[in-house]
This record gives structure tokens, sequence and C-alpha cells, in this order.
């Protein structure tokens, strides 16, 4: 997944647009986002989806996939949010009552309140989702450290950042050899063998991934690394004056949506 990610930020169709502007429109949207009412922050998610799949032509089956693995975190804390339970004798039913469960002398009850603040949470996840994901598929990784750096971020951390999205990969390869082996040898056979042999992986993954590790640094070593990682993006970028201005116009529309929903 991580690796097709990857690919896609660097095949995709706004791939020669600046990516400090795209960085720009990003983060506007997103503080429009965390700001706004659900409404608004539904029009936006709508309104970032039509650029990752309409005009950066990411398919629609990576954008929904990513999606539903973000929101699986999400909605394992939404009974959280949804059910209260309390006493049944310090209990009494509401007129915001939806509906309620008793067992022994504690009551579960959802209310309209609860669920308006899950609706709430899941529409400025949803939108502020998008805004990642557009980030994250039109913006090569290279040129993210390259605005980082042109915005003043200290060279150390964005050497630690590169270093730890290099590794990953590392983690992730090595992960694939050794499900590979196993599976060879005939492993994952039943709920049970899936179980001891998942486990025997994570405790070899540890020291292969360490050794991958070692070979890495001494291959920068061997090339000369000294102090900071040079990292090369590409400098022709065009400029679309269409797309600045529907970015511009659609920013303004959702803010003075806002406006108006709040005053």
């Amino acid at each position: 997944m991580i690796g097709q990610l990857d690919a896609l930020a660097y095949a995709n169709r706004l791939r020669r647009l600046s990516p400090g502007r795209k960085l720009l429109f990003a983060l506007a949207l997103m503080l429009i986002v965390l700001a706004s009412h659900p409404p608004v922050q539904l029009a936006a998610f709508v309104w970032i989806s039509v650029w990752i799949v309409g005009y950066a032509r990411i398919p629609c089956r990576v954008y929904l996939v990513g999606l539903v693995l973000a929101l699986s975190f999400l909605a394992a804390g939404m009974p959280a949010l949804l059910v209260e339970v309390a006493p049944v004798t310090g209990w009494g039913s509401g007129a915001n009552v939806l509906a309620a469960w008793q067992w022994g002398g504690w009551v579960a009850y959802v209310t309209t309140d609860g669920v308006a603040r899950a609706a709430t949470l899941l529409c400025r996840s949803l939108a502020a989702l998008s805004c990642f994901y557009f980030v994250l598929f039109t913006v090569p990784f290279a040129e993210l450290l390259q605005v980082l750096r042109r915005i003043g971020l200290p060279a150390v951390l964005t050497d630690l950042v590169m270093i730890m999205y290099r590794f990953v990969f590392v983690f992730l390869e090595t992960a694939a050899w050794l499900r590979t082996a196993q599976i060879a040898r005939g492993g994952y056979q039943g709920v049970r063998a899936a179980l001891r042999d998942t486990g025997r992986l994570v405790t070899r993954l540890f020291g292969r991934a360490m050794l991958r590790y070692r070979q890495v640094y001494l291959g920068m070593m061997a090339r000369g690394f000294t102090e900071d990682f040079r990292v090369v993006g590409l400098s022709a970028h065009v400029r679309s004056k269409r797309h600045e201005r529907e970015a511009l116009a659609g920013c303004v529309l959702l803010a003075a949506w806002e406006w108006w929903i709040g005053g």
C-alpha cells in the first residue's frame, strides 16, 4: 500500500504543480474544516475528493480503501460517543433518549446529543482525511522535504523524517520476505498455526530489521554521507491559473458559507 501511494504521488495529473501551493491549499482547507460546521465539512470533503479522483486521476478504489482504513480507527471509538451508561436508580428516561438497554442494575442508552457528537466527528474526520490524502497522493515525499526545508524546518528533523520513511519500506520488505519463507515451508495452515507463525514472524522481524538498518547505514557511510541528505525533486514546476482560481474561489465560498451559518 505504501509503495503504491509513493508511485501515485509521482504519476498523478497534478504532479507538475508547485508542491508549495498544493500544501498551502491543503492547509487552508484544513483550517476551514476544523473551524466549520458539518454541512461545510461535507462540502469540503466532496470538493477535495473531486480534486483527488477527478483532477489528479487517483483511482477511486485506492482512495476509498485509504478512507476506510483510516475511519476504522474512528469506528472503534464511536461506541464511547454514542452509548452512555448509568445506574438504573439514578437514570431517568428523557425526551432525547433514542434507545436504552438494561443489564442488571445498569442501563446503556443512546441520546440525540450522542448521535450529533458522533456525526460531527465523522464529518470533520472525513474532511480532514481528504485534505491529508490530497497531500499524500499529489506531493512526492522528496518535494515535501524540500518545502519543509524551505520554510525553515531544521535539517536534522527532515533527515530524521526521511530515515523513518526509508525504514518503513525496509521493515515491510523484511516482513514480506519472512512471511514468504514461512508459507514456502507450509506455514499458516489453519487458525492455530497462523497465530503461531505470526508470533514467530514478529519475534524474528526485529532482528532482521535491525540487520537491514545496519546495512543501510553502512551503505550511506560508504557513499560519503556526512551531514544531511540532499533530495532531488522536480524543479520545472508549472503554474495553472485555472486550478489556482478554483482553489481560491472554493476556499472563499466555504469560508463565506461557514460565516453565514455561524452568524
